[in-house]
Protein backbone atom coordinates (compact mmCIF):
# COMPACT_ATOMS: atom_id res chain seq x y z
CA UNK A 1 0.00 0.00 0.00
CA UNK A 2 1.36 3.38 -1.10
CA UNK A 3 0.74 6.99 0.46
CA UNK A 4 -2.47 8.58 1.23
CA UNK A 5 -4.09 11.27 3.42
CA UNK A 6 -6.82 11.23 6.04
CA UNK A 7 -7.92 13.36 8.15
CA UNK A 8 -6.49 13.76 11.25
CA UNK A 9 -9.40 12.57 13.65
CA UNK A 10 -9.21 9.36 11.53
CA UNK A 11 -6.21 8.38 12.38
CA UNK A 12 -5.96 9.70 15.97
CA UNK A 13 -8.07 9.70 18.84
CA UNK A 14 -8.50 13.89 19.01
CA UNK A 15 -9.20 14.95 22.75
CA UNK A 16 -8.69 17.93 24.74
CA UNK A 17 -8.23 18.65 28.42
CA UNK A 18 -10.72 19.80 30.59
CA UNK A 19 -11.92 23.80 30.58
CA UNK A 20 -12.66 23.49 34.32
CA UNK A 21 -11.08 25.64 36.78
CA UNK A 22 -9.94 23.86 39.89
CA UNK A 23 -8.91 24.89 43.30
CA UNK A 24 -5.27 24.82 43.38
CA UNK A 25 -3.57 22.63 46.17
CA UNK A 26 -0.15 22.94 47.53
CA UNK A 27 0.39 19.50 46.82
CA UNK A 28 -1.15 16.98 44.68
CA UNK A 29 -1.36 16.24 40.84
CA UNK A 30 0.38 18.43 38.66
CA UNK A 31 -1.44 20.58 36.65
CA UNK A 32 -0.26 20.88 33.03
CA UNK A 33 -1.11 23.77 30.38
CA UNK A 34 0.17 25.38 27.62
CA UNK A 35 2.77 27.27 29.32
CA UNK A 36 4.23 24.28 30.44
CA UNK A 37 4.91 22.49 27.13
CA UNK A 38 8.15 23.68 26.01
CA UNK A 39 10.87 22.28 24.00
CA UNK A 40 9.58 18.85 23.21
CA UNK A 41 8.58 18.91 27.03
CA UNK A 42 6.32 19.65 29.92
CA UNK A 43 7.95 21.62 32.31
CA UNK A 44 6.68 20.43 35.93
CA UNK A 45 8.78 22.61 37.75
CA UNK A 46 6.28 25.81 36.72
CA UNK A 47 2.65 23.77 37.36
CA UNK A 48 0.35 24.47 39.42
CA UNK A 49 -1.50 21.42 41.58
CA UNK A 50 -4.77 19.78 41.76
CA UNK A 51 -6.42 17.25 44.26
CA UNK A 52 -6.57 13.77 43.95
CA UNK A 53 -10.26 14.14 43.60
CA UNK A 54 -10.25 16.74 40.67
CA UNK A 55 -7.10 14.79 39.01
CA UNK A 56 -9.27 11.18 39.04
CA UNK A 57 -12.41 13.35 37.80
CA UNK A 58 -10.10 14.84 34.69
CA UNK A 59 -8.55 11.54 34.02
CA UNK A 60 -11.87 10.23 33.06
CA UNK A 61 -12.33 12.43 29.99
CA UNK A 62 -8.18 13.17 29.13
CA UNK A 63 -5.69 10.30 30.43
CA UNK A 64 -2.66 10.68 29.04
CA UNK A 65 -0.06 7.45 28.83
CA UNK A 66 2.87 6.86 27.62
CA UNK A 67 2.99 7.23 23.35
CA UNK A 68 -0.05 9.93 23.94
CA UNK A 69 1.29 13.21 22.22
CA UNK A 70 0.36 16.99 23.85
CA UNK A 71 -0.02 20.28 21.95
CA UNK A 72 -0.88 23.72 23.14
CA UNK A 73 -4.07 24.46 20.92
CA UNK A 74 -4.63 28.50 23.13
CA UNK A 75 -2.12 31.11 23.51
CA UNK A 76 1.23 29.53 22.56
CA UNK A 77 0.12 27.19 19.34
CA UNK A 78 2.50 24.16 18.59
CA UNK A 79 5.01 23.33 20.69
CA UNK A 80 4.44 18.97 20.39
CA UNK A 81 5.33 17.09 23.54
CA UNK A 82 5.80 13.33 23.17
CA UNK A 83 4.73 11.73 26.21
CA UNK A 84 6.99 9.75 28.24
CA UNK A 85 5.24 9.19 31.23
CA UNK A 86 7.12 9.21 34.64
CA UNK A 87 4.45 10.71 36.81
CA UNK A 88 0.57 11.06 37.21
CA UNK A 89 -0.86 14.61 35.48
CA UNK A 90 -3.89 16.05 34.31
CA UNK A 91 -4.30 18.60 31.42
CA UNK A 92 -6.21 21.79 30.72
CA UNK A 93 -6.67 22.99 27.43
CA UNK A 94 -4.23 20.91 25.42
CA UNK A 95 -4.66 18.93 22.60
CA UNK A 96 -4.25 15.38 23.56
CA UNK A 97 -3.43 12.95 20.19
CA UNK A 98 -3.88 9.29 21.23
CA UNK A 99 -3.25 6.57 18.78
CA UNK A 100 -6.39 4.40 17.99
CA UNK A 101 -3.80 1.21 17.16
CA UNK A 102 -0.65 1.44 19.13
CA UNK A 103 0.88 -1.05 17.36
CA UNK A 104 0.18 0.36 13.90
CA UNK A 105 0.60 4.22 14.59
CA UNK A 106 3.97 5.55 14.80
CA UNK A 107 3.55 8.41 17.13
CA UNK A 108 7.35 9.77 16.54
CA UNK A 109 6.31 10.53 12.72
CA UNK A 110 3.20 12.29 13.87
CA UNK A 111 5.12 14.65 15.99
CA UNK A 112 7.73 15.23 13.41
CA UNK A 113 4.85 16.42 10.98
CA UNK A 114 3.53 18.91 14.09
CA UNK A 115 6.58 20.64 14.23
CA UNK A 116 6.51 21.00 10.32
CA UNK A 117 3.43 22.23 10.50
CA UNK A 118 2.97 24.35 13.63
CA UNK A 119 3.60 27.46 11.94
CA UNK A 120 1.35 27.36 9.64
CA UNK A 121 -1.49 26.44 12.39
CA UNK A 122 -0.41 29.51 14.62
CA UNK A 123 -1.21 31.55 11.54
CA UNK A 124 -4.75 29.56 10.39
CA UNK A 125 -5.63 30.05 14.70
CA UNK A 126 -8.80 31.87 15.35
CA UNK A 127 -9.16 34.61 17.79
CA UNK A 128 -7.05 37.67 18.71
CA UNK A 129 -5.77 38.35 21.67
CA UNK A 130 -5.94 34.80 22.78
CA UNK A 131 -5.33 32.44 19.68
CA UNK A 132 -6.94 29.20 19.40
CA UNK A 133 -7.22 26.13 17.53
CA UNK A 134 -10.76 24.12 17.75
CA UNK A 135 -10.60 20.34 18.09
CA UNK A 136 -12.44 19.96 15.28
CA UNK A 137 -10.31 21.82 12.96
CA UNK A 138 -7.65 18.87 14.53
CA UNK A 139 -10.63 16.17 13.92
CA UNK A 140 -11.76 17.41 10.61
CA UNK A 141 -9.73 20.16 8.75
CA UNK A 142 -6.39 19.02 9.27
CA UNK A 143 -4.89 16.44 7.44
CA UNK A 144 -1.96 14.00 7.64
CA UNK A 145 0.06 12.67 4.57
CA UNK A 146 0.63 8.80 5.61
CA UNK A 147 3.28 6.63 3.88
CA UNK A 148 3.49 3.04 5.16
CA UNK A 149 4.96 2.41 8.53
CA UNK A 150 8.19 1.32 7.04
CA UNK A 151 8.50 5.02 5.74
CA UNK A 152 7.22 6.66 8.28
CA UNK A 153 10.24 4.88 10.04
CA UNK A 154 12.89 5.77 7.54
CA UNK A 155 11.99 9.32 7.72
CA UNK A 156 12.15 9.86 11.44
CA UNK A 157 15.42 7.67 11.01
CA UNK A 158 16.42 10.52 8.48
CA UNK A 159 15.39 13.52 10.64
CA UNK A 160 17.03 12.54 13.79
CA UNK A 161 20.28 12.03 11.67
CA UNK A 162 20.16 15.22 9.83
CA UNK A 163 18.95 16.81 13.31
CA UNK A 164 22.13 15.19 14.89
CA UNK A 165 24.67 16.75 11.91
CA UNK A 166 22.95 19.85 12.87
CA UNK A 167 23.52 20.04 16.63
CA UNK A 168 27.46 18.90 15.62
CA UNK A 169 27.60 21.61 12.93
CA UNK A 170 26.69 23.97 15.94
CA UNK A 171 28.81 22.47 18.67
CA UNK A 172 31.77 23.19 15.96
CA UNK A 173 31.01 26.34 14.89
CA UNK A 174 31.06 27.37 18.93
CA UNK A 175 34.25 26.11 19.56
Amino acid sequence: VGWYRCQFGEYLDVRDGTHDSPKYVEKGYPFVTSKNLSHGKIDFDTTKFISEEDHIKFSQRSYVEDGDILFAMIGSIGNPVLIVKDREFSIKNVALFKPYDRKNTYMEYVLYYLLYIQETLKQDAKGGMQPFIPLNYFRKDLHIPLPPIEEQHRIVTKIEELFTSLDNIQKALEV
